[in-house]
């Protein structure tokens, strides 16, 4: 089956030939007129030469001098233009190429019975002059005709020359669109189909293809150029590529979404931070700022292709999480392949607003914790200057503002431990040392078996004997933590036994604090390791709580790589479990 692009060759010659065909098929018509006209031509030439021959002959004929007509009609003899006078009898007076004599009687030629009727030419064949003759004849008074004849060959001879030219044309076309044929077929069509192949090689991304520069041809400059190309098109794309590799390694290495967008709404494209904020389907073919189900993200977007100046807006997003977010939107236009486009970026300022409210309320919650202490001091220190009191009034007086000194004291200690422990997780990974779990269980009961005691709480320690088991910590941290458990069990849970238990599960241990307490309602739990976050205000100050025992809990869990949560039920108890990573996981 022929190719496509022998096709193409074929189609050159092919044209050619049709150019000819037409061209002598336009000719020939052109023939066909020019031999119509010609004939014309030489018909209104006879009959306007007979005419004038008639009208010179006319008077000899009237006088009856027919010596001078034959004088006069001799001086055509031998020119191609044969003068014939014929009587009204049909007897031949007088001829240019033949004896009057000689002749027979004319009466039957077709000529001379038209003549003096509508002009008619008569051609037929002469056996006097044996050959085909064009005749006209004008007939004269008294009978007389002249007639005149010029022989067919001398109108077909220049009808013939045409023609043949004609003909010579046609078979010069022909032989050109042969060569060409012929050229284009043994010479331009391998060099073509090798150059085709080297460049649809190189278009389906083979840049490394050779391309053959022929020595010689009209094609030898086109190769040049095409292997030219060829190289110039793999530096380039070799830039492009790497260029583009930058690109995408920058755009998608960006924390913020970045987000371009056409004039219509499409997303020509975004990063994987846009993806991840308002899922894959950003980044499919089509995908509309629409579809995002933020109205506040549309009219901004909306707005920007017009706005005179453009400015930042901050714009809430719900992802469908349980608290909606926080976006800092801010658009830059730009054009993109002639058309308005804008560049979107958007900084997620949801944790930075959560940070400023958690700190607002922090400073909020120090305020009034340390107001209240500090109110009481100041109270009773009035009381002491300004009444008189005696030694029970005074000792009151003193039992108070040592509570809320030793309270205010415990506030701080507590903020300032939190603060700590926040700069170390700032920090990262910590050098911790090997820590045994067991010796800070033991230790953290030690401490407690006071204040336990006082309250009437019997503390154990589970199972007998302890694991050894080993973690990677802060001793100091990890005593505080256990502490502060075994502290809100004994003041808060009204449990007459707590106990601490040591396990471990899988590469983790665990060190439980549990007790059969009032425990705490289900709405509270979510919250208990928020700081200043007390179940019940009052009982929890009269017990001597700062609120951040628990808060100061989970940090030193993260702190460690580790975890803390709570599990209770109403009128059965509590159990907070701390989790930690072994420093030695077993295999």
């Amino acid at each position: 089956m022929m190719k496509h692009r022998d096709l193409i060759l074929l189609a050159l010659p092919l044209s050619v030939l049709a150019l000819v065909l037409v061209a002598v098929a336009l000719l020939f018509a052109q023939f066909r007129s020019f031999e119509r006209a010609y004939l014309a031509d030489a018909q209104s030439t006879l009959a306007e030469r007979t005419r004038f021959i008639a009208d010179v002959l006319a008077p000899d004929l009237a006088a009856g001098d027919a010596a001078s007509v034959r004088r006069r009609v001799a001086f055509f003899a031998g020119h191609p233009l044969r003068v014939t006078v014929v009587d009204a009898k049909g007897e031949v007076l007088a001829d240019s190429d033949a004896k009057a004599a000689e002749l027979p009687n004319h009466a039957d030629r077709p000529e001379i019975l038209e003549a003096g009727k509508d002009e008619d030419f008569v051609t037929r064949y002469s056996v006097t002059m044996d050959a085909w003759l064009l005749y006209y004849a004008t007939r004269l008074p008294g009978g007389w005709v002249v007639r005149a004849s010029l022989p067919s060959e001398v109108i077909s001879g220049a009808i013939s020359h045409v023609r043949l030219t004609v003909l010579l044309a046609l078979l010069a076309g022909a032989a050109l669109a042969v060569g060409l044929f012929l050229y284009l077929f043994l010479r331009v069509r391998p060099t073509f189909n090798a150059l085709q192949g080297a460049a649809v090689a190189i278009a389906r991304g083979h840049l490394d293809t050779p391309i053959a520069v022929p020595e010689a041809g009209p094609l030898r400059e086109l190769a040049k150029a095409i292997a030219v190309m060829g190289r110039q098109l793999r530096n380039r794309i070799d830039e492009l590529r790497r260029e583009r590799d930058d690109f995408d390694t920058l755009f998608n290495t960006l924390r913020e979404p970045l987000l371009l967008i056409a004039h219509n709404g499409e997303i020509l494209r975004s990063n994987r931070a846009a993806a991840k904020l308002l899922g894959p389907a950003v980044q499919q073919r089509g995908f509309r700022i629409e579809r995002t189900a933020c109205p506040e993200l549309v009219a901004y977007v909306r707005g920007a292709f017009d706005a005179p100046v453009l400015h930042g807006r901050e714009i809430p997003f719900d992802d469908g999480s349980s608290a909606p977010r926080a976006l800092l939107a801010h658009a830059v236009r730009m054009e993109r392949e002639g058309s308005l486009c804008l560049l979107l970026l958007l900084t997620d300022l949801t944790d930075l607003r959560r940070l400023e409210s958690f700190r607002s309320d922090f400073v909020a919650n120090v305020s009034h914790e340390i107001k209240t202490p500090l109110t009481a001091i100041l109270s009773t220190v009035e009381t002491l200057t300004e009444t008189p009191l005696d030694d029970a009034g005074r000792a009151t007086c003193f039992g108070i503002l040592t509570r809320q000194a030793r309270r205010l004291n415990d506030l701080v200690q507590d903020i300032l431990s939190l603060a700590a422990i926040e700069r170390r997780q700032g920090a990262g990974d910590q050098a911790f040392a090997p820590l045994s779990l067991a010796q800070s269980a033991q230790d953290a009961i030690a401490l407690c078996q006071d204040e336990a005691a006082r309250r009437g709480v019997a503390l154990s320690l589970l199972p007998d004997p302890l694991p050894d088991l080993t973690v990677k910590g802060d001793p100091r941290l990890i005593e505080q933590a256990l502490v502060n458990l075994l502290a809100n069990a004994i003041r808060h849970s009204g449990s007459p036994t707590v106990t601490l238990t040591l396990a471990q599960e899988g590469a983790n241990a665990t060190l439980t604090v549990a007790d059969q307490g009032h425990g705490i309602p289900e709405e509270h739990l979510p919250r208990l390791f928020e700081r200043f976050y007390r179940v019940h205000q009052d009982r929890s100050r009269e017990n001597g709580g700062t609120g951040l025992g628990l808060a100061i809990v989970k940090h030193i869990a993260l702190l460690h790589h580790g975890a803390v949560d709570v599990r209770s039920t109403v009128g059965q108890g509590s159990a907070f479990t701390l989790t930690l990573p072994l420093a030695f996981p077993p295999a």
